[in-house]
């Protein structure tokens, strides 16, 4: 079994389709599927069906996927600690992050990160937190942004900040005050994440606490897309307060603070422990920290155009 076999394998994978996928690692069609059947042909069984123009893993496939992904990540870590011995800072980055946090701590660190490592290719996919912890264990992340507490041994945790919620609703909702109790939620209509998303899981345990079950008319998995639904009238929500602020023109949608209690998490980095961290992840999270204390201490400006009604 040769490097670029699982190269090709994981090319196709991707795109489901041999033309583009040839076209990513820079190779003609037939050689890609040559070197492709030749790997079915080592491993005894088909990895692929061919659909037409569209081709789908088989279950032998879908099994030897992961594998694959850990193979290439590994291969990619150590050629980026033979060139961080030689002085290269070259490479590859891969980082999920909270959607939330993405729109606001991101932005501004990578543009700091690109210019002391310029050479070193960076990905960071906006992800629920539990799908970050997964990407973390099954080797296709370098590192997370995530929520904290996450109690296993394998993992690394650095404490960012902790993440104040907010309720967020239309302006012709009568909430009458910039301040309200969690209770008094009980008759508000809300826009909220899915069930299996962690912050929908931490508003429904923020209620609970005071008996209040929260009446949830539309489920979106987006947060823009939550604050635009929130805009034309939907109803309310609650989202992180430093998320809501930069998307907020103080006209159009209300931020009204939450309390008794106040909802709130910790944000933090997570990394597998045993895990070679390159010296690009090693300044990664000391510019996530230093960015991070910056944007605290002068938290982002509202978006000169509101969110409005259509």
């Amino acid at each position: 079994m040769e490097l670029r076999q699982i190269q090709y394998f994981m090319a196709v994978a991707v795109h489901q389709n041999f033309t583009r996928a040839a076209e990513q690692v820079h190779v003609s069609q037939p050689s890609l599927s040559v070197q492709v059947a030749g790997l079915e042909r080592e491993l005894g069984t088909r990895l692929f069906d061919r659909l037409g123009r569209t081709v789908v893993l088989t279950q032998a496939g879908e099994l030897f996927r992961p594998h694959a992904e850990r193979i290439l990540r590994e291969v990619d870590q150590a050629t980026q600690a033979v060139q961080e011995l030689t002085g290269s800072q070259r490479g590859r980055l891969v980082i999920g992050t909270l959607s939330t946090v993405n729109s606001y701590l991101i932005p501004p660190l990578v543009s700091r990160f690109k210019r002391q490592f310029p050479f070193v290719h960076l990905q960071v996919h906006a992800q629920p937190s539990s799908d970050i912890v997964n990407g973390l264990f099954a080797n296709r992340l370098d590192m997370g942004i995530c929520l904290l507490p996450l109690d296993d041994p394998r993992l690394t945790v650095i404490p960012l900040f902790e993440e104040r919620l907010a309720l967020v609703a239309p302006p012709h909702m009568a909430i009458g005050r910039p301040r309200t109790r969690m209770q008094d939620l009980t008759q508000l209509p809300l826009v909220l994440m899915p069930v299996d998303y962690c912050l929908r899981k931490m508003v429904e345990a923020e209620c609970a606490k005071v008996g209040v079950l929260p009446n949830v008319v539309l489920e979106m998995s987006s947060p823009e897309g939550i604050l635009q639904a929130v805009a034309e009238g939907t109803g309310a929500t609650i989202l992180p307060e430093l998320y809501v602020r930069a998307r907020l023109s103080g006209t159009a949608l209300q931020l009204i603070e939450l309390y008794d209690p106040t909802p709130r998490h910790v944000v933090g980095l997570a990394y597998l422990s045993k895990r070679h961290r390159s010296q690009a992840a090693e300044s990664f999270a000391q510019l996530c920290r230093d960015t991070m204390k910056e944007l605290q201490a002068h938290p982002p400006r509202a978006r000169t155009t509101p969110l409005r009604a259509r």
